[in-house]
């Protein structure tokens, strides 16, 4: 009797669980360590711990999951940053967590003659994936004034094997892939990034449909959290989570160090060592947008709401009762602060007269004291990263974050020269050639710098001073302009007001930070909209400026031909140094 009522209990238990939700997931592409932590969800049993029976579906050149979620043959999908422009034109998508903070999806080539984008759209046809997908290199060719209907695209070409055919002379391929393969053949290969377009997207965009989120909220949050807990488990498990596909989902036949050549890319783009998993931020999301925007593949006129995945809803809306207190408080202290704000003052002015002596002048030390610090370091990580093996792109990477960090610490020290100490002229013959040669050889593209100077004259006057304000206008060109354009640099005798000088005109193609403000270009700290994704610190053009004015120069800004043209014009006699 005992068994017998043991038996009872046992089969109401099991009778009395409740059935797993099925749902199924949409991959966009073929089996691969990219959807590693997936695997690990499902055969750790995150899934199933959070009630959850999941079905992988393999993706393919010619499967869009963004139509497989949209139109109910799929629950879940994995896409890229496309995903907000079907959004805005109406696609009920949500995002629930990007997994690759840094997209590792290139355009590919084996055509060595293939340097820009316009030598990909004279070449033959593209592979890239249908729909919304691969709309990073899209933005990329629009950036660079490359209409989409003026290219050759294939959305149905199959991968390597079309462009080793010679098919297609291009495709969309993954830094954690197709590279792999070619470097144990031993093929050359053209990478050509969106990176170094501006476009620093997500990828591996998690998501589900409006529908789903609305109806079944706990479903969506058990499968996001599993989802993260899988890819926790995968990095932090990498050759057993490569066992696992090796045996059960190596569609590619894949090698095992293709495999890990593949985690590895990944690894670094996930970046989990330094940024929450799965982390979404809004303000990245509107910057992509607006690059969208700026492109024309969407309008400005958009709103994000409801479109992700927030992991920490806001409370209840108690603002009114905030209002309410802080209104009462304030009555109740305003007469007794008026009185004692009084008092404060007066004591303060009379600190405040006495100590801004002393602040300016610790203020300067310290500016000085970092400065030289942070100098030191920087030559030091330079010199080594010379001598390192590093890949490309990486090193080209490392190498501008070193050259962006040096170039604001020269800015500091230029301004606090400025403002912190009287310049005093160091006047002495100097020959404008050889200062323009000195600057090629630093600057980091000499060979995008070409240089004419006719028949130029002595001058007497600062070289340091005019070493910084070409400097910084070669820099600021550099910086702002397609990576292989060309930059001219005229230099001419010319005068100006009956005083004998020296002209010097340096134009640039704009890049995708496009066209500043002719009204704001000298002002301290302005940046354009469009420069404030790359480093910089909004006071090269306004040393720029003052340097030149203490030199007895002019410098202006135009727009020429759709480019732009600073030009600066130097006396070749000295002058007073006055502050600006």
């Amino acid at each position: 009797m005992v068994w017998l009522g043991l038996l009872l209990v046992s089969s109401q238990a099991t009778l009395a669980a409740p059935a797993a939700n099925k749902v199924t997931m949409q991959l966009n592409w073929l089996h691969q360590f990219e959807f590693a932590g997936y695997y690990a969800a499902i055969h750790k049993g995150f899934y199933k711990d959070a009630g959850l029976d999941v079905t992988l579906k393999e993706g393919s050149p010619s499967i869009s999951p963004i139509d497989e979620v949209t139109q109910g043959r799929a629950d879940f999908g994995v896409s890229s940053s496309g995903l907000v422009k079907s959004f805005l034109e109406g696609k009920p998508v949500f995002v629930l967590a990007p997994v690759l903070q840094h997209s590792p999806e290139v355009l590919l080539s084996l055509d060595q003659k293939i340097k820009t984008l316009s030598d990909v759209a004279r070449a033959g046809a593209i592979g890239l994936q249908p729909g919304d997908e691969s709309l990073d290199l899209k933005a990329m060719f629009i950036n660079e004034g490359i209409a989409l209907d003026k290219l050759n695209i294939n959305t149905e070409a199959n991968g390597l094997k079309d462009l080793l055919s010679g098919k297609i002379v291009a495709m969309n391929a993954f830094l954690s892939n197709e590279p792999f393969f070619l470097q144990q053949r031993g093929l050359a290969y053209k990478v050509i990034d969106p990176s170094q377009y501006g476009m620093d997207f997500y990828h591996g965009v998690l998501f589900t449909s409006r529908a789903l989120n609305e109806d079944q909220p706990k479903v969506v949050t058990a499968f996001r959290n599993a989802t993260l807990k899988g890819w926790e488990y995968a990095l932090a498990h990498q050759d057993e989570i490569i066992g696992l596909i090796l045996a059960q989902y190596n569609t590619q036949t894949k090698s095992r160090a293709y495999l890990v050549f593949e985690a590895k890319t990944l690894v670094d783009l996930i970046g989990s060592d330094i940024i929450q998993l799965g982390h979404s931020n809004p303000g990245r999301w509107r910057h992509i947008v607006e690059t969208y925007a700026k492109f024309g593949i969407i309008k400005f006129d958009y709103s994000l709401e409801g479109f992700a995945y927030d992991p920490n809803p806001p409370p209840p809306d108690l603002t009114w009762l905030y209002r309410t207190l802080a209104l009462v408080m304030l009555i109740s202290s305003v007469l007794a602060s008026v009185a004692f704000y009084i008092h404060r003052l007066n004591r303060k002015l009379q600190i405040a007269n006495q100590t801004i002596g002393n602040t300016l002048t610790e203020q300067h030390q310290f500016m000085d004291m970092l400065t030289h610090e942070l100098k030191t370091p920087i030559s030091v990580v330079t010199l080594t990263l010379g001598h390192m093996a590093a890949q490309e792109p990486q090193r080209r990477r490392a190498e501008q974050a070193l050259d962006d960090m040096n170039n604001i610490v020269d800015r500091c020290q230029q301004l606090d020269q400025l403002e912190h100490q009287k310049p005093e002229s160091q006047v002495q013959r100097c020959h404008l050639p050889e200062i323009l040669a000195q600057l090629r050889t630093r600057s980091p593209d000499p060979e995008r710098l070409v240089i004419t100077a006719e028949s130029l004259p002595d001058m007497d006057s600062d070289p340091q001073l005019i070493g910084i304000v070409l400097g910084n206008l070669l820099n600021n060109a550099i910086k702002y302009s397609p990576p292989l354009s060309t930059i001219q640099i005229r230099a001419e005798a010319a005068t100006n007001v009956g005083r004998q000088g020296i002209q010097i005109s340096i134009q640039n193609v704009p890049g995708a930070a496009g066209l500043p403000d002719p009204a704001q270009i000298f002002n301290k700290y302005y940046r354009s909209p469009g420069a404030k994704k790359q480093t910089g610190s909004g006071l090269g053009l306004y040393l720029v400026h003052s340097f030149t004015a203490l030199l007895g120069g002019q410098v202006n800004y135009a727009v020429v031909q759709g480019q732009a043209q600073f030009t600066l014009w130097l006396p070749c006699q000295p002058v007073e140094m006055t502050a600006p």
